[in-house]
């Protein structure tokens, strides 16, 4: 996870990476850039989390949205099944963990507290799997134009967590 963790602590605040850590096996935790001075008032480690598969012109986009108990922060994170490093060894990763991690790093670029909780997403990625997997190959391009599509349907983050509900 070395290249996820200098990633993470060199990004701008606010940014969400998955990374695959070893707690001692291999699992999908998230990776989050957050200032310190907001990590330290997090009293509650309650985590709410919205996901949904957006299919858009035969290209498949995975959302994961989630928020720190009532704080208006939310943090996104966009998966591209056909990424190099994403596919089905991830799926199949965080599809059968039964938890799931939350780091936070903060000024210092190391993780300040991390949240653990058990894994909700164990059956979505493995039906949001099935479902991609009959879908021809796309791009990075692709992708990233059906994205920039979405993001101009919903062209803020709380538009976006709404259409997750």
């Amino acid at each position: 996870m070395q290249t996820n963790e200098y990633k993470i602590s060199s990004s701008p605040i606010g940014t969400v990476i998955f990374g695959v850590t070893h707690r001692p096996e291999p699992r999908i935790d998230f990776l989050l850039r957050e200032e310190t001075a907001f990590i330290n008032q997090l009293t509650t480690a309650k985590i709410r989390f919205r996901v949904r598969l957006f299919k858009r012109n035969d290209i498949a986009i995975i959302v994961v949205m989630f928020q720190f108990g009532t704080t208006s922060r939310l943090y996104e994170i966009f998966w591209n099944y056909y990424e190099e490093g994403c596919g089905e060894g991830l799926f199949r990763l965080i599809s059968n963990q039964d938890d799931i991690a939350v780091h936070l790093y903060g000024d210092s670029g190391s993780i300040e507290k991390s949240i653990l909780m058990g894994n909700i997403f164990k059956g979505f990625f493995k039906a949001a799997e099935t479902k991609i997997r009959i879908i021809p190959y796309w791009s990075a391009e692709q992708f990233q134009k059906e994205l920039d599509e979405l993001r101009i349907i919903y062209p803020s983050k709380e538009a976006l967590w709404e259409a997750l509900k």
